[in-house]
This record gives C-alpha cells, structure tokens and sequence, in this order.
C-alpha cells in the first residue's frame, strides 16, 4: 500500500470551483519520501482576487498550465516498481479534495482532519496548521520544515499533511483510519457561538434544535443528532432508575396494576414507548414481581376481629 498526502487549491470553496494546482507526496513502509508531485492548473475563469489573497496564486501563475482533464491524471501514476501496489489517499478536510477526484478515480481515502477529531478529541483546534504546532508535527527526525512553507499551498499543506498521517499512524492502523473517515467527524466541542470551547452537552435543547433546522454541514447534524438521541437516553435510563425499585416494591398485584394503567404519560413524558428496550425491561421486572407475589408473597387482609 502506498498512501498519497494530497492537496489542491482552487478558486473558491463554491460548488463550482475549478482547481488551481496540485501538491501529493508518498508514503511507503512508513516513510515520507521528499520527492512530490506538484502541477499549476490553468482554470477556465480567472481566478477571483478573495481566492488569491488565500493562496497569492494568480492569473500570470497559472498562465502555461496543463488543463484539469490533464493535470489530475499525473496524481494516480505509478512508479512501474510499485505497479500493482493500492494507492491511497490522504488529505485534511478530505471532502474537498473528493469532490474533484471522486468522479474520476476509485480509491480509498484517509481523512486526516476526521481522524485528528477522532483521536485528539480535546485540543483547541483541529485545523492542519493548528496541528502543525500542537502535536508539534515538524519536529518528526525526518521532517524538513522549509518544505511545509508558505501554508495554503498545494505542495507545502501536502507534505505538513504526510507527517499528520504519520502521526496518526502511531496510534491507529491504516484500516482504522480509513474506517473513521467514511464516517461523519466526531466533535466533542462547540467551536463557534455562544458556546464556543464549550461541550455539546453545554447547549440547550433549544439551541441543538436551532441548528438541525440551519444550514450547518451535515457532520455537524450527525453529532447535534448525537447529542439528541444521548439526552433521550439519559433520561430514560433515569426513568427506569425510580421505576424498578418502585415495581420491586409493589406490595400487591393490585397495585402494580394500577401503576400499569397509570404509567403511561409519565413513560411517555421520558421517551420509554410500547416496544422499546426500556418499556420491555418495565414489563419483565412486573412480570418477575407478579410471579412473586401470586406465589405467596402478597399480604393477607382479613375481616377486622
């Protein structure tokens, strides 16, 4: 397997961008080899003046260079050595990258800034840069820092890229890498708004209802769905804590089934509907508890002497 740490600028973020140009390095048997592959590509519009104060690439830059339809093919060669070999890719913030080459090559991909949530959940940022220094990414043996320079472009965030894999690769296997980066992002944390640094857990219903209903990635949803679906079970879990030792106690049969036919708003309050693993859980411990008192556990009331 070789993994290929790519990366492209472009002429916007819009849905209709065109690339610019294109940085990949290798890596194989755990190296980052320093011979990359780099290309301008020359777009059919000019490039907007809000794209090249990103990059500083512009029009003159890009003048004698190949075309998309030629330029991303040199991305997928081969070495004749390494004929045979799976390539995969890497980039940060893959869903960028992919919307470019996925209707063109088949691959697998590791999403770098996916798996950096994954498995360093608490740092301040997530961003390659902010990566850069926190997990101190450059200070690998290997590492040449002159060529992780200037940030935003191609080749630079590639190679920065290529040692973020290598770290990653540390402490995951390949497959799991690849694994968490077919899944939404994990955020354990607000980076925006009024709750910014602060836990999921910190928002209130209100305001995780307000962002299903906003135009917010649909990573985010997944995890505003996340947290949703968590609350629900905690308050069902606390639910069931004062139910069972009020079932376990029930001192006739009697009562337990007045508490049936009277528990229905109140399991309904708590999300604990007909079917669920919950309601089914109610309706053992009633069973168990019936059982025990037909058998002889009920008291006997006799006429007053």
């Amino acid at each position: 397997m070789i993994i290929r740490p790519c990366d492209v600028e472009a002429t916007s973020t819009e849905p209709n961008a065109e690339v610019i140009e294109i940085g990949a390095y290798d890596i194989r048997d755990g190296h980052l080899y320093t011979t990359g592959y780099h290309t301008f590509v020359k777009p059919a519009a000019p490039i907007p003046a809000t794209s090249s104060a990103v990059h500083h690439l512009t029009d003159a830059d890009v003048a004698e260079a190949p075309a998309w339809n030629v330029a991303w093919r040199k991305l997928v060669e081969l070495d004749p050595e390494y004929d045979g070999e799976e390539l995969v890719f890497a980039a940060h913030f893959a869903e960028y990258e992919r919307q470019f080459f996925d209707p063109l090559i088949k691959a697998r991909w590791i999403d770098t800034w996916k798996c950096a949530h994954r498995q360093w959940p608490d740092l301040d940022g997530h961003k390659l840069q902010e990566l850069r220094y926190s997990l101190r990414l450059l200070d690998h043996p290997a590492a040449m820092p002159a060529l992780a320079m200037p940030p935003h472009r191609a080749l630079p965030d590639a190679y920065l890229c290529g040692f973020l894999v290598l770290e990653l690769l540390k402490h995951q296997p390949v497959e799991t890498l690849i694994q968490w980066s077919d899944e939404p992002a994990v955020f354990t944390k607000f980076d925006f708004g009024k709750f910014n640094g602060q836990p999921l857990s910190a928002a209130d219903d209100g305001f995780l209802d307000w962002m299903l209903g906003k135009d917010f990635s649909e990573d985010w949803k997944w995890n505003i769905k996340r947290e949703i679906e968590r609350r629900a079970t905690a308050k069902r879990r606390e639910a069931l804590d004062l139910l069972m030792p009020a079932i376990a106690g029930a001192a006739t049969v009697l009562d337990l089934e007045n508490w049936y036919h009277g528990s229905g708003p109140y399991l309904a309050k708590h999300g604990i509907l007909i079917g669920s693993d919950e309601y089914q859980s109610l309706i053992q411990a009633c069973a168990a508890r019936k059982k025990v008192l037909v058998e002889g556990g009920q008291p006997q009331f006799g006429a007053a002497s």
